[in-house]
């Protein structure tokens, strides 16, 4: 194919990504400026940001959501980077990392139900410690959740964003050779956090700019896991402008359109002032980083860091474990620890609504997540063919849906939808999963398929000139655990997606993310614990599919073509 044609292919392709999200922020922009026809507005006016201006609610919200949009990040690095300091090259470090997969697999909403379940004033934590040492035989009249200063969203927050910047940091690691440095920095009698704190972070930092951006981005807009762990009153400022959204008082659009291109710009100020600030604490540090000191005192920032994380870790792990112990509890009282009886009644009785939104949810997965992989896969193709460097125009297109936030622009490409008559279809919330599921799926795919050697294409062409078939033959082939690692990511991305379902599907179609986050008030732990569970089960099965397959999937094909082989021969022959 020519090149033109294969760079009009990226253009296009690229141009798909991107033009529902400027569509949905003009859906966004204009009534935020009072322009609604709709709504029989046809004129452009301030009166909706004097109404945001006068509005106490927009700026109690906005204030809890700079709290919690800027602590969490702040301490899911810190205590990432303590982490990887300590842990770097350590035997018992290694089994940490196989715990980051499951952890990353597990949707947002999946970890803020078994948090809540734990930290709660009836959750188990406090069950295990009463009335032994608390004196509590009844829960205690305390805000551990959904406290009005956001405290445990902000938990929530580090444990889920904590394993992820872990995960990129070790992948990432390659690129400044920390082996090696601190082998040299050793020999020089420094200390293990010393050279961390003083060569290989600085060099660490640049690299894992734009996902520590996403991460800022995620904590100031999320919707699911403050609906279910996070205040109330006020709500965060994304919360509350799903609220106003929804409000059955349309002029509420107004206001919500207004509030919700001030949160991008709040991101904006964020993100800029975070940059700021780094390059003030590089200036700061310079001289101490520099001074030739073997030791300082704040290694014991490290220290303290590694701390955290490993009760963060371990917070996650007891929260999914409680999962499954709601779901066949039968009577658990307060203050046992554990249940007093167990039944399956709980899953059988929910069995028919499971079946259905577990339908749902994997339909909805599983389509999205083979388009993405096979667009992946083209446009890395086309990429290699063109000879294109990183100003690839996908390269950077590809973050604009996960670095906007969603409540920017989501509610205005629903206008888009109801226009074209795909408003509460399952084509929409297909085409709203893809643009999260791509990026996911195409930055996970782009190193394999990029470094792989085409040689053993060309030899396989050679021997037998069929490109297409050598190509899924030979070269899908080797790049088939890169591939599934791949889908898997993209497919618990999809799992986790909240408000692309509710806003395109319009309640006529619940998976397990949207109905669990909405039972998550109801109270009624078994079944709420059922469908969480559920819902981080998929995700980790399907990574622990991806993690099994590659090793054993040679061995089984050609199993079963000697089998075949075999069972041919001993067909009779005809005379």
């Amino acid at each position: 194919m020519p090149f033109n044609s294969l760079r009009i292919i990226t253009w296009l392709v690229a141009l798909l990504l991107t033009i529902p999200v400027l569509v949905g922020l003009v859906g966004t922009l204009l009534p935020a400026f009072h322009y609604f026809p709709p709504l029989g507005e046809h004129h452009f006016s301030l009166a909706s940001w004097l109404k945001l201006a006068h509005n106490n609610e927009f700026f109690a919200s906005l204030k809890l959501t700079l709290i919690t949009g800027i602590i969490a990040p702040v301490v899911a690095l810190w205590i990432a980077l303590s982490l990887l300091a300590w842990g770097y090259q350590r035997a018992f470090f290694q089994k940490i990392e196989k715990l980051l997969a499951p952890i990353l697999a597990i949707p947002h909403a999946a970890i803020a139900i078994g948090l809540l379940f734990l930290l709660s004033p009836s959750g188990w934590l406090m069950r295990l410690f009463s009335p032994w040492l608390t004196g509590f035989d009844r829960p205690p009249n305390w805000i551990t959740v959904q406290d009005p200063y956001g405290m445990s969203l902000i938990f929530a927050l580090v444990m889920k964003e904590m394993p992820y910047l872990l995960f990129i940091m070790l992948a990432s690691l390659h690129a400044i050779d920390a082996r090696k440095s601190l082998e040299v920095c050793q020999t020089l009698g420094y200390k293990r956090l010393t050279i961390w704190r003083k060569v290989l972070i600085p060099q660490l930092y640049p690299i894992i700019r734009m996902p520590i951006f996403i991460v800022i981005a995620f904590s100031l807009t999320v919707v699911d896991l403050a609906v279910v762990i996070g205040p109330n009153t006020p709500s965060t400022l994304a919360v509350t402008l799903f609220h106003w959204f929804n409000d059955p008082e349309l002029s509420k659009r107004f206001i919500a359109s207004a509030g919700a291109i001030a949160l991008m710009l709040v991101i904006a100020l964020v993100i800029l002032g975070w940059e700021l600030a780094h390059r003030v604490f590089t200036r700061l540090t310079k001289a101490e980083r520099s001074n030739g000191k073997r030791t300082g005192l704040t290694d014991y920032s490290l220290r303290l860091g590694v701390i955290f994380g490993l009760i963060t870790l371990s917070s996650a792990l007891v929260s999914l474990v409680i999962l499954p112990i709601w779901s066949l509890t039968r009577r658990w009282r307060f203050p046992d620890a554990l249940p007093s009886s167990w039944t399956l009644d709980n899953i059988e009785r929910a069995y028919p609504v499971l079946v259905e939104l577990s339908s749902n949810t994997l339909i909805i997965a599983l389509i999205a997540t083979v388009i993405a992989c096979l667009m992946s896969a083209l446009m890395l193709e086309i990429k290699r063919l063109t000879k294109h460097s990183e100003n690839h125009p996908f390269d950077w297109l590809i973050y604009v849906p996960i670095l906007l936030p969603q409540i920017g622009f989501l509610f205005g490409l629903h206008i888009l939808l109801i226009q074209i008559n795909l408003n509460g279809t399952l084509t929409a919330i297909i085409a709203l999963h893809l643009m999260y599921v791509l990026p996911y799926v195409y930055l996970s795919l782009k190193g394999p398929y990029l470094a792989y050697h085409e040689d053993y294409l060309v030899q396989a062409n050679r021997l037998n000139h069929r490109p297409w078939r050598n190509y899924f033959v030979i070269k899908l082939a080797m790049l088939k655990p890169s591939l599934l690692t791949a889908f898997a990511m993209g497919f618990s991305v999809s799992i986790a997606q909240y408000l692309p379902t509710l806003i395109a599907g319009e309640g006529r179609f619940s998976t397990l993310t949207t109905e669990a986050v909405t039972q998550a008030a109801s109270g009624d732990r078994k079944q709420v614990g059922s469908m969480a569970l559920l819902q981080a089960f998929f995700p980790v099965f399907v990574f622990w599919l991806a993690h099994v397959l590659p090793p054993r999937w040679t061995r089984w094909r050609l199993a079963i073509y000697l089998r075949v082989k075999k069972c041919y021969k001993q067909l009779p022959t005809s005379p």
